[in-house]
């Protein structure tokens, strides 16, 4: 099946999963893992002083779960007495899944969870504190990437360790090839300033019979275009959250829509054309009609091994101000109040998370971005890059990447609020005043 067709089908089949009503029972699909015969459950009364079996969540994810496959086995063979089951669920339904198992205590032991759901979870009581053998918010702060325990901190207190950071944006894949058939033969160099990107991004779109055939700068999507608009805002000085206000509709955040604008007015990006809904970044990118994408550091190494034949290379885009900041978020573990073995379960989190080479090999298999400083760093960081060449890129933001803050609901408030009500800025279908009063008014943080 062309590449094509298999990303709208699979895009179809995911938007059915999402809009139907789900299944009353949702089950999972295990995951071999290490582990010796152990007694029930931990939530059904396994517990510390016997044989353990403790269960671990994730959405499905082929690296993810090769990753943790054999992190489980370095723990079990380490703890005889503690056998650890992956199951792994429909990343469409996955919220789903979690709500519905910790309404009825039936959740696993160990979530894999992106911090923009964990203090809704532990506001809520769903979620076991850190207890005393895991360090403080505090002294975690010195060992995790900023931006990467951010949304692990509920109040003073820590629910969870995060293994991975998001930076949706702050980086572009480039092809090569395109990019240097039209004349940038440097363009691994960078770019020092939004003036030479956006003259870069204009000469690579290729504009035929009164439309653009090729995207010069494809960023036109609900993962890059929020954390696009609110990274510019701290780059332009700005603060969107602050003492727990939220707040765009500043001379910043006009700045900040200002240079997005200019990316579409200029001749890089038709945003009519190019977009979610009509043309994903990645399908876009990797089947040519996009030469530079902004993807997260995750979906650029998992599509890229994909289309091996594309002549991919990642390049840092210049900061648009003063300030090189961008905003990143945090995936990682947390253990269920329900479960009755939480000191083990913590013990393996702190075994995952906090073991510098635990969680560099984590990343590594994973292809994902570490948020512990130590696997982000030295000999680390060369091995990262060396199995992953497209995330060199990224580590020199993660020591300046901020916490994309605490929403009520931050997939609404940036999916379902921001992302549209750009688009549509950038479709010429609102003024950027109009926009940002209606984010401003439409978002409680």
């Amino acid at each position: 099946m062309p590449k094509r067709l298999l990303l709208a089908t699979l895009a179809l089949v995911l938007l059915l999963a999402a809009c139907g009503t789900p299944p009353e029972e949702i089950r999972p699909t295990p995951i071999s893992a290490g582990g010796g015969e152990g007694g029930g459950a931990a939530d059904e009364g396994g517990g510390v002083g016997g044989p353990v079996v403790l269960r671990l969540w994730l959405p499905q994810n082929d690296a993810q779960a090769a990753a943790y496959t054999a992190l489980v086995a370095a723990y079990t063979a380490a703890n005889p007495d503690v056998t650890i089951q992956l199951e792994a669920f429909d990343p469409a339904n996955y919220r789903q899944t979690i709500d519905n198992a910790l309404s009825a205590g039936g959740a696993a032991d160990i979530i894999q969870l992106p911090d923009a759901w964990l203090c809704g979870y532990a506001n809520g009581g769903a979620l076991a504190e850190a207890p005393a053998s895991i360090p403080t918010a505090a002294d975690a702060a010195a060992a995790f990437y900023p931006a990467a325990l951010g949304g692990f901190v509920c109040g003073d207190r820590l629910y969870g360790l995060p293994l991975a950071l998001d930076l949706p944006y702050g980086v572009a894949l480039v092809n090569r090839t395109t990019a240097e058939s039209a004349g940038l033969a440097n363009v691994a160099a960078g770019w020092a300033s939004w003036d030479e990107l956006i003259a870069a991004a204009r000469g690579l779109s290729v504009v035929q019979d009164g439309g653009m055939g090729r995207a010069g700068l494809h960023f036109a999507s609900a993962d890059a275009l929020p954390a696009m608009f609110y990274s510019l805002i701290l780059q332009n000085g700005g603060q969107y959250l602050s003492g727990g206000a939220f707040t765009v509709n500043t001379p910043q955040g006009l700045a900040a829509l200002g240079q997005m604008k200019r990316l579409v007015d200029e001749g890089a990006l038709d945003a009519t054309r190019f977009n979610d809904a009509a043309d994903p970044v990645a399908a876009s990118f990797f089947d040519g009609r996009s030469a530079m994408a902004v993807l997260s550091p995750a979906a650029a190494t998992a599509t890229s091994a994909a289309w091996p034949d594309v002549a991919a290379i990642a390049v840092a885009l210049p900061a648009a101000g003063a300030q090189p900041a961008v905003v990143g978020a945090g995936l990682g573990l947390a253990v269920s109040r329900t479960s009755a073995a939480q000191e083990v379960a913590w013990d393996f989190v702190r075994f995952a998370a906090l073991d510098p080479a635990n969680a560099a090999a984590w990343s590594q298999a994973a292809g994902a971005l570490p948020a512990l400083r130590a696997a982000g760093e030295g000999a680390a960081a060369e091995q990262l890059v060396a199995r992953h060449p497209l995330l060199g890129a990224w580590l020199p933001l993660l020591p300046v990447a901020q916490p994309a803050g605490a929403f009520a609901d931050r997939d609404r408030a940036w999916r379902d609020v921001t992302y549209p009500r750009l688009l549509a800025f950038l479709q010429g279908a609102a003024t950027a005043e109009a926009t940002l009063a209606a984010i401003q008014s439409e978002i409680t943080p």
